[in-house]
């Protein structure tokens, strides 16, 4: 990380601005302090239950307050929830959280997020997620913190709907806040190390914490592991492809072999290293320094092949002049049964001017690496706070999405370098008014470039590649936020407080000179470029009341806000180099607001023996950015929806039951329609199938559908969770057994942008348990760990395969491409052993 720090001047001039926030308030903390008094809490002690829930604090307001107090949609995960099953990455979270439909995806974000029906799908490297992540207080959009290795996890809290006030910049459809383990004053460690069966995976993570002298704190944090891969690849040995010369039809005689016996399989590795320092009473400051690197066979490793409209065999590709059909894989088939063929590209071809594609195997190589220094300044009647944040990401990858027997290949080369800044006041004065003010500034630089081989013929003496481009983007992001809260009595507090952004973006696109033979449909040379910005002003209103310590009910008005930009994954053909002009304007999309409200209750009931929350909301959602593959023109189409609205009630208990057994449940209900939306058809809809808006006067074949009523993609009606643990001591100095079990519903959704009809994962129900030793004092465990134990096979995305279709759009007869479909883990059991010292 240290060099790449170091090689970026204008990095370092940004962290030395950040380092200068820090020092100028270590210099605040020399000046004397204003009179005041510190604020006064309270609460009544009545009578309590032998056995009590524990009381989970969060930071959703960025101050640490129990959940019961928090007038906020969250669901909070500790660190240890997630130990108890290995969650370790993103993805896995996702059944963990009821509404939350998460998985990774080729191109663009390498990521696909929704959740309470919103969010952003993988295509469009322009985008800003609507479903964001801060890590450690670093905010972070594009989408591939999804590879992250997650670890040493103090806990993990689900924010949703919009985000305005709390956490660096604006967002729409809620957040993923991690905060890892901090340093302990006192001399602690451990390994944890297991073996996974399924994907033959192992793995190991270890931590050292303690104090370094009176006034210093130190972590250091590892994991590691490496699987060779769950799902089966069913690829040729040695398959034949059909790459025909163009002119007389002739074989060129390339194979393509398989890109291993298993798909699935990952190495990844990360550290984290943690500093506190107490410079004085008043101040103090924190850095984190975290690098992490992941590799697999890339994001299409895990696809599976579902055929278009019922059929039961794969589609032959239709793009071949020189042949009517190529016939696909044998060894492919329609259904998601974790086989499918994943093959090589052939060393001629890989290594003929195809940029990232290495020796043709199919990859993805990922790099991150983050810095944060958290400065703290605690006076009588305000404390004044500094977030200061590098974070950059570098990764390449290379896919196929059609299987074996077709080259659908790309590579890419993403390269992301962000600088944050936040300073924020907040007030602690006697009296019932205080006030919490900052401002925030971020900085980012991407390159994002692609190379594509997509035609089933070679042109002999020209390059196999298809197209070239180079595109990318600078950012700038600028807010101011404020909030007064008031107490009106001991029971009711008001808050009010708003966000002013302001966002600019400077994108580009170029096409590099690749295939003369096919430089008329994929001409190099093009470059667009486009400046857009944009402000806005998102409120929020918050009225909560207390009428005990251990009961909250509140009411919510918020507002939320995402840039728009421009598309830097759309196609740059003919028609762009015909007319730039018209290319800028089909690329720009429009910024995203939400606005709504929520009602709440938080509670601890039956003397402290259950906790029970339970949110009921409404927000509606204005230029919602969508994205679209056309498989025909091998374009990536961004655009806005009208609007979308989604409403509905979450609700979740904890009941601990007595000394041994506690029981816990969630559910989700949310009914998500747009509004007002005319947008792209799939391809291959039919008039009859609703494809009749948007005539094009030269072909008379139309190009939109009225999604208005309908519910969009990755928006699951009902979902829950419920599960029990039960521990059981064995006496004496024997330690203790424990039984951990939960069951997870999802109710149907569709996978595709597009609402294509055949594009719909049906409801599910996995099931997860561990069993786990604990010795006395917690020196050691040993666990035996079922996740997903039904072997659910899901999609949690999907697109359009290149040439298989999707021809007849708009028209009275069309024909629906077979898709690409991106499956979650299939049943994971693991046996690991932890010790502490």
């Amino acid at each position: 990380m240290a060099h790449k720090l170091l090689s970026n001047h204008k990095y370092r001039r940004h962290l030395m601005a950040g380092v200068t926030s820090a020092v100028a308030i270590a210099l605040m903390a020399t000046l004397p302090s204003p009179a005041g008094a510190q604020s006064v809490g309270g609460g009544s002690a009545g009578k309590k239950a032998d056995y009590l829930v524990e009381e989970i604090t969060v930071t959703a307001r960025r101050r640490d307050e129990r959940l019961v107090d928090a007038p906020v949609a969250i669901t909070a995960l500790s660190g240890e929830a997630m130990a108890d099953y290995q969650v370790a990455d993103i993805s896995d979270l996702s059944t963990q959280v009821p509404g939350l439909v998460a998985g990774k995806a080729a191109s663009g974000s390498s990521a696909s997020i929704f959740l309470r029906g919103v969010g952003s799908t993988a295509l469009s490297a322009g985008f800003d997620q609507s479903i964001s992540f801060i890590i450690d207080g670093v905010p972070m959009q594009r989408g591939r913190e999804i590879s992250l290795p997650q670890f040493d996890i103090q806990r993990v809290d689900v924010l949703k709907g919009p985000q305005s006030l709390f956490f660096g910049k604006n967002t729409t459809g809620g957040l993923i806040s991690i905060e890892s383990k901090n340093p302990t004053d006192e001399f602690e460690s451990g390994f944890t190390t297991g073996y996974g069966s399924e994907a033959k995976e192992f793995y190991a993570s270890g931590f050292i914490s303690g104090a370094l002298s009176d006034a210093v704190q130190g972590r250091l944090a590892v994991r590691v592991s490496d699987s060779d891969g769950a799902f089966t690849n069913s690829a040729s040995a040695s398959y034949p492809s059909p790459l025909f010369n163009a002119l007389t039809g002739a074989s060129m005689g390339y194979t393509r072999s398989p890109n291993g016996a298993d798909r699935g399989g990952a190495e990844a590795f990360g550290i984290r290293g943690t500093l506190d320092i107490q410079a004085s009473d008043n101040l103090s400051f924190r850095l984190k320094v975290a690098a992490s690197t992941f590799e697999d066979g890339g994001p299409t490793d895990s696809l599976e092949r579902l055929c278009g409209g019922g059929r039961t065999a794969p589609q032959p590709s239709v793009f071949n002049p020189a042949a009517p059909g190529v016939p696909a894989s044998p060894a492919t088939d329609c259904v998601i049964n974790g086989v499918a063929d994943s093959a090589r590209l052939s060393t001629e071809i890989a290594t003929n001017n195809y940029r990232y594609a290495r020796t043709g195997e199919m990859y993805a190589d990922f790099e991150s690496e983050y810095m944060v220094l958290n400065t703290n300044y605690t006076m009588s009647s305000m404390d004044i706070s500094a977030i200061t944040s590098y974070y950059s990401f570098t990764q390449e990858d290379a896919n196929n999405v059609s299987g074996e027997s077709y080259p659908g290949n790309f590579t890419q080369y993403a390269d992301y370098d962000q600088f944050t800044q936040e300073i924020r006041f907040q007030t602690k004065y006697e009296s019932p008014l205080n006030f919490m003010f900052g401002a925030f500034y971020s900085n980012g630089e991407f390159e994002f470039n692609t190379d594509a081989y997509i035609l089933p013929f070679i042109i002999p003496g020209f390059t196999p590649v298809t197209f070239k481009r180079d595109n990318g983007f600078e950012s700038d992001s600028m807010s101011v936020f404020a909030e007064a809260v008031y107490e009106a009595t001991d029971q009711i507090e008001i808050s009010a407080g708003l966000r002013w952004s302001d966002e600019e973006r400077d994108s580009y696109q170029r096409s590099l000179a690749a295939n003369p033979g096919v430089a008329a449909a994929f001409p190099g040379g093009i470059a667009i470029s486009d400046s857009y910005s944009d402000d806005d002003v998102s409120p929020q209103i918050t009225v909560r009341y207390k009428p005990s310590t251990d009961l909250t009910y509140y009411g919510s008005y918020k507002e939320g806000f995402k840039t728009g930009g421009f598309n830097i994954s759309q196609a740059l053909g003919a028609a762009a180099a015909a007319n730039p002009a018209g290319a800028v304007a089909t690329g720009q999309f429009d910024s995203e607001t939400a606005e709504g409200y929520e009602l709440g209750v938080r509670s601890i009931l039956m003397d402290g023996a259950v906790s029970f929350n339970a949110t009921a909301y409404f927000y509606e959602y204005t230029d919602l950015q969508v994205q679209v593959f056309d498989p025909v023109s091998i374009s990536l189409i961004a655009d806005n929806a009208g609007k979308l609205e989604t409403q509905g009630l979450e609700a979740d208990f904890n009941w601990v039951v007595n000394e041994n057994l506690s029981l816990r449940g969630a559910v989700a209900y949310n009914k998500a329609e747009y509004k007002d939306f005319i947008g792209q058809c799939y391809g291959g809809q039919t008039i009859a199938q609703g494809c009749r808006f948007d005539v094009n006067t030269s072909t008379g074949a139309f190009s939109s559908q009225d999604y208005s009523g309908k519910t969009p993609n990755k928006a699951p009606e009902l979902s829950a969770r419920a599960g029990f643990t039960y521990e059981h001591q064995l006496g004496g100095t024997s330690g203790s057994i424990s039984f951990i079990g939960d069951v997870t519903f999802m109710d149907d959704y569709n996978f595709t942008d597009t609402l294509r009809p055949d594009g719909v994962q049906d409801s599910y129900s996995k099931v997860d348990a561990a069993i786990r030793y604990n010795a006395p004092e917690d020196k050691w465990h040993l666990a035996l760990i079922g996740r997903n134990l039904t072997d659910e096979l899901v999609v949690t995305a999907a697109n359009d395969i290149p040439f298989t279709g999707g021809t007849g759009t708009g028209t009275a007869t069309g024909t629906v491409s077979d898709m690409s479909a991106f499956v979650d883990n299939p049943r994971e059991i693991f046996i690991e052993l932890g010790m502490r010292f």
